[in-house]
């Protein structure tokens, strides 16, 4: 691959132009076809999430030249995405074997391990790896969090809070391990270390910011909101940074400066899922009737009753076999710390790349609804119904089970177009009606915010499917007693 064409290679990765990044490699391919260019192919592709394109490219750039240890780790990787975890194990191994020590391979080799259900073994390859380096910031994150799910309790994070205290001044490694304990709400450890953080590094803007949200997030939103505002100064194009801002300035009731903010975020990325929410809960302060139109939780919110798919004579009776394959997906005992569940658990892998008659089967029933779905839409200058497009795919699906006291928190799927709750079982307390415990509800978001409360809710049912705008507030009221078990996935177009 010529030196020029390889420079701007790089520099259409690291701007994520991932799409003028392929078109550079495929014009350098038929150029002169080398291991180089399709292993950045690969990658370019991987990133658009077109993965058999590249795990074909990932092939011929391992075929072309099979001692190159980097193209092999990122086959490795793209199997690892494509659901083929063994495959992407023995990949890792294999590496491993011949001498190959980097701190990305012990990472993935512990999410391949994951994705197989061997959840002890991949905590042992974390441990390792953290032994080896022990400020990989990756390293560190998934093994408090792998810890947290396998019910390590408070000790969770203890490898990541020692780490910081052998390195101090290590930016990124104190902000990753204030976020992991914030997220399991051991808040006062979290604000513990980023103050000491601001002591070794006074007017540090990312420290500044993440304490920002921690205070916020601890109904001490006016004594957060001015290091937000600092955060934003010394980083005014992070979007990210000013999304905080945002949201303090919303939890504040100041929704007129927080749209002020909204507004160019909105025209650089008025398909982000953020931007949206926010703008909608700001027109909701201010009283302005625009918020209904983002948010119609009548007409936007629906209900599908599924029909049973063929080879089983009741939706019951799928439901029941569905459950089965999902209970033995269900190896963690509680919730990754980056979603929404609390008191129950969640799957490690996509039902999308499991073989499954029964979960195929469940995701092939998922495209007459959506369809019907997506045929109510109408106006094309909408975020929402906007998007509208006959072709779609599920960009993520997944099964919660939650348990006693089991609840989402308010959320929303920024990424995603269409989001959806699939109902497997339910607790007797969510069917029987008599209160709306384990109920869906809408437009309340995650914290307290003037005006803004629950607008809808939905009663469960076994075999029904809630579809609507990713961009939505929704969560789950608690339930008494019992379990639920869901499989819910967001749509987005093709």
């Amino acid at each position: 691959m010529n030196p020029a064409a390889l420079q701007q290679l790089r520099a259409a990765m690291a701007a994520q132009n991932f799409v003028e990044a392929e078109r550079i490699a495929r014009a350098s391919i038929a150029e002169a076809p080398d291991a180089q260019a399709y292993e950045v192919l690969a990658n370019a592709l991987r990133a658009q999430e077109r993965l058999e394109e590249a795990l074909a490219a990932a092939d011929k750039a391992v075929r072309l030249d099979a001692g190159n240890h980097g193209a092999q780790h990122g086959r490795a990787f793209i199997l690892a995405r494509l659901g083929r975890f063994a495959e992407a194990l023995e990949i890792y191994d294999r590496l491993i074997a011949r001498g190959v020590a980097h701190a990305s391979v012990w990472l993935n080799r512990s999410v391949a391990l994951l994705g197989l259900t061997r959840d002890a073994d991949a905590e042992a390859a974390l441990v390792d790896g953290v032994r080896r380096w022990p400020q990989d910031q990756g390293l560190q994150n998934m093994l408090a969090s792998l810890r947290w799910m396998r019910g390590g309790g408070d000790a969770f994070a203890r490898d990541y809070e020692a780490a910081v205290r052998r390195e101090p001044d290590s930016l990124w490694l104190r902000i990753g391990c204030a976020d992991l304990l914030r997220r399991a709400d051991l808040h006062a450890r979290a604000e513990d270390v980023l103050r000491e953080g601001l002591q070794r590094m006074p007017g540090s803007g990312p420290l500044q910011g993440a304490l920002g949200v921690l205070l916020d997030e601890m109904d001490r939103t006016g004594e957060g909101l001015p290091l937000l505002q600092a955060a934003v100064a010394d980083a005014p194009n992070v979007p990210s940074v000013r999304g905080n801002l945002i949201n303090g300035l919303l939890r504040l009731g100041r929704g007129d400066e927080a749209l002020r903010e909204i507004m160019p975020l909105r025209a650089a990325q008025p398909l982000n899922g953020d931007w949206v929410c926010y703008e909608a809960m700001a027109y909701r302060q201010m009283g302005d009737a625009r918020y209904h139109e983002l948010c119609n939780y009548e007409f936007m919110v629906q209900a599908f009753d599924l029909d049973a798919p063929p080879g089983f004579g009741s939706i019951a009776d799928f439901n029941a076999a569905l459950r089965d394959s999902l209970n033995r997906l269900h190896v963690l005992e509680t919730h990754p710390l980056d979603q929404s569940l609390r008191h129950g658990s969640q799957t490690t892998r996509s039902l999308l790349t499991i073989k499954d008659p029964t979960i195929e089967g469940y995701l092939r029933a998922l495209e007459e609804p959506i369809r019907a779905y997506i045929a109510t839409m109408q106006r094309p200058d909408h975020p929402w119904s906007g998007r509208k497009s006959d072709r779609f795919k599920l960009s993520g699906c997944w099964s919660v089970k939650l348990k006693a006291n089991g609840y989402h928190v308010n959320h929303i799927h920024p990424e995603g177009w269409i989001s959806s709750a699939y109902y497997v079982s339910l607790p007797a307390v969510a069917v029987s009606g008599d209160t709306q415990e384990g109920w869906i509800k809408f437009g309340e978001p995650r914290w307290p915010l003037p005006h803004c409360t629950v607008e809808k809710v939905v009663q469960p049912k076994e075999g029904r499917l809630v579809l609507f705008p990713s961009y939505m507030w929704h969560g789950t009221i608690p339930f008494s007693a019992g379990e639920r078990l869901t499989a819910p996935f967001d749509v987005v177009p093709a």
